[in-house]
Parts: C-alpha cells; structure tokens; sequence
C-alpha cells in the first residue's frame, strides 16, 4: 500500500471530468490492495468512493442500488468471470477489470463477460484512473491488435445470428469449440486446432455442457445435431490469435 500511496503523490492532473465525480467501488480479495485503491482514489477530485468489498456478492446491493458508476473488479476474485458476469447484469454500472492478462484469449473472455475496460498487473495509478474515465464515458482503450480481434469477434458473432444456433446462449468461442466437440475431437486436439490452452478448452465445454442442460459431450453433440441442418454447420468461418 506505501508503494499505491507514494505512485498517488506524483499523479498528474485528475483525468475525469469538471462534472459530478464518478463513484467508485472497489472489489478485491487483497485487503492492502483494496484498502489502497480506496485511500488513492478518494484523493483525487474526479472520483468519490462509493465503497468496497471483497466478493461480489458483498457488492451487489451497492450496485442494485445505483450507487455506483464504475466497479473496479480484481479478476484475483474466487467467483472469477462468473462473478465479473453477475456483476455485468447491473446496466447502470460500468466495470473495469483489475489485473487482466494483456492476452487476446483473456481480454475477449473478459469482453465476453461485461468489462467497458481493463487494467494489467503493470499498469500505473495514472492508466487505471484513465481507464475508470473512459469507462465512465463508453469508451474503451486497449492495443491495436486486441482492439482487431473484439472486431473480428464481433463480426463473427454477427454472420451466426442467423443460424439455428444463434438463440443456446453461447459465446462465439464456444460456439467454435462445440463445432469441434461435435465433430468427435477431444480437449486436446480442439485446444491444437484453436491453439489456445487446454484448460481454456475444458472451460468452454464445461460452459457449454451447463448451457445446453446435459451431463455428457456426447449428449451435447446430440443437442447440436438436433438443432442443425448438417453435422458441421457449426464450423468455424474464421480463425484469430487465440
């Protein structure tokens, strides 16, 4: 916290706006952490705090309440992206994400799930402070190859609206993974074909096994192929890094 307290003394200029200041709250499992942002953030002019907890579930009632214009979410949290989504479903309410890994799979994923911006491990007081002001203002500041890969998913998404999968309530990756898995491939040779990492593969079928209400990868391919005109129209129409 000394190290947050002694970056907050050489802060520039407040990056908000001469309007009401934007009310903060902080969600971080690391106390010093989460007391630190506390103590740095209400010094500066163009934020107020509206408090902080340590899960999400401690911080819904704040944000149900709308009390709060940005959420500052530390993806250190047990609930992870499941409750970074939870919190996401507060429209009123923008998030940026703390500590995420600079990382196409990892800023999609967290996209996916409702951050309006986002911080690395390495970031300065000042990048964070302008990542709240964006985010309080609808914009969003990445790197030029992560902001073509949100592009490129997000036409992607758009051309499969269209199709009999469009209304299960996958995710564009996962919809790229269920091709694969109702193809017959397994964990491994999917995360191979999609190189991403194994893990992130068992995630997504994890995903989508929940959201299609069956216990079994054979039972979900069954799901798809129901639902499909032919065993591979859920191929993927484009690759990216990822």
């Amino acid at each position: 916290m000394d190290a947050l307290l002694t970056q907050e003394r050489h802060l520039g200029p407040p990056t908000g706006t001469a309007c009401a200041p934007i009310r903060v709250y902080v969600i971080s499992p690391v106390r010093i952490y989460r007391d630190g942002l506390v103590q740095v953030l209400g010094r500066r002019s163009e934020f107020t705090v509206s408090g902080a907890a340590d899960t999400f579930e401690a911080a819904l009632p704040v944000v149900r309440r709308l009390e709060v214009d940005v959420a500052l979410y530390d993806l250190r949290c047990p609930s992870g992206l499941a409750g970074l989504r939870r919190l996401a479903e507060a429209p009123q309410v923008s998030i940026v994400g703390l500590g995420v890994e600079e990382t196409v799979e990892s800023v999609l994923a967290c996209a996916e799930a409702g951050i309006a911006g986002y911080v690395t491990d390495a970031a300065s007081l000042d990048e964070l402070a302008a990542r709240v002001s964006d985010a309080a203002r609808g914009e969003l500041n990445c790197p030029p190859h992560i902001a073509a890969s949100l592009l490129r998913r997000l036409a992607a998404h758009g051309s499969r609206q269209d199709t009999p999968h469009a209304g299960l309530g996958l995710t564009s990756r996962e919809l790229e993974v269920a091709a694969l898995l109702q193809q017959g491939l397994s964990n491994r040779q999917i995360a191979h074909r999609l190189t991403i990492q194994l893990a992130t593969v068992k995630n997504h079928v994890h995903s989508i096994l929940r959201k299609l209400e069956t216990p079994t990868r054979s039972d979900a391919a069954a799901v798809l192929r129901s639902c499909s005109p032919g065993p591979t129209s859920l191929a993927p129409a484009a690759r990216w890094p990822g």
